[in-house]
């Protein structure tokens, strides 16, 4: 095992791998910031909230943040918790996204923000035209990577790349790497619902200024009705939305949630390759899972060895 573990201190580095006690990294898809929770033996070295952390495995960059927790017990042990940049893009305000792709969004945001910039990929669709009031800059671009895998299929995952914030292509983070039965996995936990985002009636909404009434758009599939009964998703459209593009979000709608929700966990030994967004080939012969996954959430611990739970999308 090879760490490599620097804080920023008052202007000074310090390597700290020999104090470190626990190491955990959490790294989640399209859903915030990654985070580091560490905890370290108090050596007279005080770590502050603002205080920059960069965390190496066996040369690996795993993270590079900002300490924004510390706390203390009675045995000298401090826990340390940091973020990424996108930490600060839970900042609410208002946007008007005009002529504006998640690209160009992503791009507002960092300049906003002065946060350093990596792989932006061009996602060229265009986002309709709206005013997001009292919203989250993450939300609005996460809202906008939906949006955009609805009209071309392509999807997009936003994070931090050890201090760069990147917009990439799942496409492009596909590994070359087996989990299951005979491969690093040695335990799972599997579900299967209709609890939560299941749904099989779309009905859609949209304030006409031309008549004053409210269009209202529905789509369903009999056959799912008759056998798990009616579950209804229901959204408020923008007003710029047409009758067109209400039935094409619609019918994408019904085609993403009208099937049972699967989840599945596994608990492997550690690969530093694996974050959230990030796929590779799932096989599990119980649950005759042979198919390529992607990655939803991961924890790596890497303290005394590498393991790492995550769960993915089936």
């Amino acid at each position: 095992m090879n760490m490599e573990f620097l804080v920023e201190v008052d202007g000074k580095i310090y390597e700290i791998s020999e104090l470190v006690k626990s190491v955990s990294y959490t790294d989640k898809f399209n859903d915030g910031c990654s985070k580091l929770e560490f905890s370290y033996i108090d050596d007279d070295l005080v770590i502050k909230n603002g205080n920059v952390v960069r965390f190496k495995y066996n040369d690996a960059n795993i993270f590079y943040g900002f300490v924004f927790k510390v706390s203390r017990n009675k045995g000298k042990e401090i826990t340390v918790t940091a973020y990424d940049q996108l930490r600060y893009c839970k900042a609410k305000d208002t946007i008007v996204v005009k002529n504006d792709t998640v690209t160009t969004l992503v791009n507002k945001m960092c300049n906003y923000f002065n946060l350093r910039k990596g792989v932006l990929t061009d996602t060229k669709y265009k986002l309709p035209v709206s005013v997001q009031d009292d919203k989250t800059w993450l939300d609005i671009i996460y809202t906008a990577i939906e949006d955009t895998l609805t009209y071309t299929g392509r999807w997009y995952c936003l994070r931090d790349e050890f201090g760069s914030i990147a917009l990439r292509d799942l496409e492009n983070l596909t590994l070359n790497l087996i989990l299951g039965d005979e491969s690093l996995a040695y335990d799972y936990e599997y579900e299967k619902s209709i609890d939560d985002d299941f749904y099989n009636q779309i009905k859609l909404v949209s304030d006409n200024e031309t008549t004053g009434k409210r269009d209202v758009y529905i789509t369903k599939d009999s056959g799912s009705i008759a056998k798990y009964g009616l579950l209804q998703y229901f959204e408020v459209l923008d007003k710029n939305y047409n009758p067109s593009q209400a039935k094409v979000k619609a019918d994408a709608l019904l085609r993403l949630y009208n099937r049972e929700v699967e989840t599945l966990e596994l608990k492997c030994l550690g690969d530093v390759r694996v974050r959230a967004g990030s796929s590779f080939y799932g096989q599990i012969e119980d649950i005759g899972l042979n198919k390529r996954l992607i990655v939803k959430s991961v924890t790596h611990e890497f303290v005394p060895v590498h393991t790492m739970e995550l769960e993915v999308m089936l």
